[in-house]
């Protein structure tokens, strides 16, 4: 039997809500993937070529090493579920990628929840600063990439799926147009 506390528990944790374009859209998502294996590889041209740097980062990379592709790839597969949404747990390791994918362009906030969008002007010092904006949330804990997003209730990141799933794909990509001022 299922424990009703630890039910509740999962509702009340904080997560992130992320948006996809058009269900099916291959040209941006190719994009979008292709946006990803750049800046996986402006990091390592970034690693390589300044110690500093390197030694800055070196936390990012304790428990599993950054690489863009297969977030991005994970990304986009947890859009196979709900085909217009998905959830970042804030507890999960890919919250640092989504946090530094954020900061180089690839998310965008709008209100409580993120737009996937394609990044502009992705060059190594846009890749670097990500990573380096992280890096100082580090503490005697740990790093936190929580601080750096817009976090909300599972429940209510829930609520917002439901309600994007209902609507009209017209009218949702109305709305994020205008969320994005793509008009």
């Amino acid at each position: 039997m299922d424990n009703p506390l630890k039910a509740e528990n999962f509702k009340n944790r904080l997560c992130v809500l992320v948006e996809g374009p058009s269900w099916g859209d291959a040209g941006f998502y190719g994009d979008w993937l292709f946006g990803a294996a750049k800046a996986n590889a402006l990091l390592q041209e970034a690693k390589k070529g300044d110690a500093e740097f390197r030694k800055a980062i070196a936390t990012l990379e304790i428990v599993q090493v950054i690489d863009f592709g297969i977030g991005a790839t994970v990304f986009v597969a947890e859009l196979a579920e709900e085909f217009y949404s998905f959830i970042v747990d804030a507890d999960a390791l890919d919250l640092s990628e989504f946090v530094l994918m954020t900061e180089m362009g690839f998310f965008t906030r709008t209100g409580d929840r993120y737009q996937m969008t394609l990044p502009s002007a992705l060059e190594l010092d846009k890749v670097k600063q990500a990573h380096l904006k992280l890096a100082l949330t580090e503490d005697h804990d740990w790093i936190h990439p929580e601080q750096l997003v817009a976090l909300i209730p599972y429940s209510r990141a829930q609520k917002c799926q439901h309600l994007l799933r209902t609507m009209s794909q017209d009218q949702r990509l109305a709305d994020r147009r205008a969320l994005l001022f793509l008009d």
